[in-house]
């Protein structure tokens, strides 16, 4: 590991200028303290400050040991939580799956399995079975190994599926959920009609996602920049949009409402938590670049929120089909 005066961490980085500047880029960009901590804590001190005091000689020192191979999917669970990738944890998903009245009778589809943390939780929360879906295979693949330690690889399995050409079973599931997928799906209508036709009778649709502000602009440089690092572009619709394709496939839509504020505010709590529990000096340089992309995707993704270009909304709906006329 390559290390500067007294252990410290910028020499690293500076093995990587382009990452630094980038990093830094973004964390200029957001509009809040916590951040500002981020920053003092990656760097070890605070990089505006470098022309108002005489530079000290940055000596690279080489340990010869081969590093690890970086575990993304362990640092990222290291922000969210254990089985998360995405902010709020487990009380945010049980926000969203409570108004479904969940028995053991029911059958439930998650269609962001993430590492299945969620989907666990539910699973064991109410004593029922969940088919867990997710688009990326090596997440997928992690989660159902996790599932099967937690004991649960029958009650939560996790398998891979394209949103985009998924073929769901007929009438197969009393509700599904869903967490910061459709934004990045193209054939939206396509997959919320699979969805629609999935669901029992009277089935329930909850999903949370990041929509276009209803005066933006999908031209606009903030979702230009998110769509440099985002790993499945962004292809936003606004509230409008996603009201009018869901009665359209058969839903009628009971909750559509703005969570924009909640979400940062659990991006905040994550990334807090994370600056207070872990010293990024103590990781190897690949950790610490892996850390330095998540948090500029965090800082882009923050950036057009607060910009106003994208918002953070939740929608509840429930199956027309079978309501009595």
């Amino acid at each position: 590991m390559l290390l500067g005066s007294h252990g410290s961490v910028r020499s690293v980085l500076f093995k990587n200028p382009l990452s630094l500047v980038r990093f830094d880029a973004v964390l200029d960009s957001a509009d809040s303290a916590m951040f500002d901590r981020l920053r003092f804590w990656w760097y070890g001190y605070d990089p505006n400050a470098v022309a108002r005091v005489e530079a000290e000689p940055i000596v690279e020192e080489t340990v010869d040991v081969a590093e690890e191979p970086v575990d993304r999917l362990a640092l990222s669970q290291k922000i969210w939580g254990p089985g998360f990738l995405v902010p709020g944890g487990v009380d945010y998903v049980m926000t969203m799956v409570k108004l479904f009245g969940v028995n053991p009778a029911m059958s439930l589809l998650d269609l962001t399995a993430g590492l299945g943390g969620p989907s666990r939780h539910v699973s064991q929360f109410f004593d029922v079975y969940i088919t867990a879906m997710e688009r990326a295979p090596e997440i997928a693949k992690r989660a159902h190994s996790m599932s099967i330690d937690a004991g649960l690889g029958k009650k939560v399995p996790v398998t891979t599926y394209d949103p985009e050409t998924v073929e769901l079973k007929s009438h197969a599931f009393d509700c599904a959920y869903a967490e910061y997928l459709t934004v990045s799906v193209v054939a939206k209508e396509r997959l919320i009609r699979e969805v629609s036709k999935a669901l029992k009778a009277r089935g329930q649709f909850s999903f949370v996602d990041f929509v276009l502000a209803d005066d933006g602009d999908l031209e606009d440089a903030r979702l230009e920049a998110l769509r440099k690092v985002e790993r499945f572009a962004p292809v936003p619709w606004t509230v409008k949009q996603y009201t009018d394709c869901l009665t359209a496939s058969g839903f009628d839509v009971r909750i559509c409402e703005d969570h924009t504020e909640l979400f940062m505010q659990h991006v905040n709590q994550g990334w807090k938590q994370f600056v207070e529990h872990y010293d990024v000096k103590l990781m190897t340089r690949g950790s610490q670049m892996a850390i330095a992309e998540e948090g500029e995707l965090w800082m882009r993704r923050m950036t057009a929120l607060q910009g106003g270009v994208l918002r953070v909304y939740r929608f509840y709906t429930v199956s027309t089909y079978g309501a009595i006329s």
